[in-house]
């Protein structure tokens, strides 16, 4: 979900395999991203990738494994999670010096911007202590991007299981990209796209994940990609009925 300090656009899913990473790349700089999380083999790959480029143990998720698929997605987003983490930390501590990673967050925000017009005061000001007080007041106010994620919900085939006996529907590739997003530690959404799908709708009243906590407040949320009115009601109206 966007936040109102950062920018008013987001880079939307771009197929299965192209931004699979963008949150890496984009996410430090406040701009949210949606991953494809239906390929489970590519995104096992993928973290085996960024696991060796960025120092983590690696251990692989066989396809003989009990719920493959979900664990690969829940491994890889609470991964992907973790660098933008740690890219943070190091952005919030760098200096406000030209061709920081600070200073292109700060100038990539929309002209409109609280925290730019802020930046740019900063900038402007001459006095040390008042100059290092608004630095530390901008730190403060550096937020993340989202790193939402997207089903193809027609993107539901049937698996079967080492054996070749077909799996429970739970095991589909919808229900199991949903399960391992519901499982990963994200405070996200996901966006269903490509048309209604009962089972996995009905399937999202199943996890808990998706209920607000005690506070009221949603650790996952629901956006539906519709491309029409009608399509947005008769998803919107199948979805208040599983509650």
């Amino acid at each position: 979900m966007q936040d109102s300090r950062t920018h008013t656009f987001h880079i939307p899913v771009l197929g299965l395999a192209f931004s699979i990473d963008t949150p890496i790349r984009v996410a430090r700089y406040g701009i949210s991203s949606v991953i494809s999380i239906v390929d489970d083999i590519l995104i096992e790959q993928m973290r085996k990738h960024y696991c060796s480029l960025h120092g983590e143990p690696y251990t692989p998720i066989s396809p003989t494994d009990d719920d493959h698929r979900a664990q690969r997605i829940t491994e890889y987003l609470n991964l992907v999670q973790r660098i933008v983490r740690s890219q943070m930390e190091k952005l919030k501590a760098s200096t406000f010096e030209i061709g920081s990673d600070i200073v292109k967050y700060f100038e990539m925000l929309p002209d409109r911007s609280p925290l730019k017009a802020l930046y740019h005061v900063m900038v402007q000001a001459t006095d040390a202590g008042f100059k290092a007080r608004l630095q530390q007041e901008l730190r403060t106010g550096i937020v993340a991007g989202a790193i939402d994620v997207n089903i193809m919900t027609k993107l539901n085939k049937s698996n079967a299981g080492t054996g070749g006996a077909e799996l429970p529907p739970e095991y589909s590739d919808a229900l199991a990209a949903l399960r391992g997003f519901a499982k990963s530690k994200l405070n996200s959404s996901v966006v269903l796209s490509a048309g209604l799908n009962p089972r996995l709708y009905s399937y999202l009243s199943e996890c808990r994940e998706f209920l607000p906590d005690t506070h009221g407040k949603l650790q996952k949320r629901i956006v539906l990609k519709v491309s029409d009115h009608r399509s947005a009601s008769v998803q919107g109206k199948f979805l208040a009925k599983k509650g």
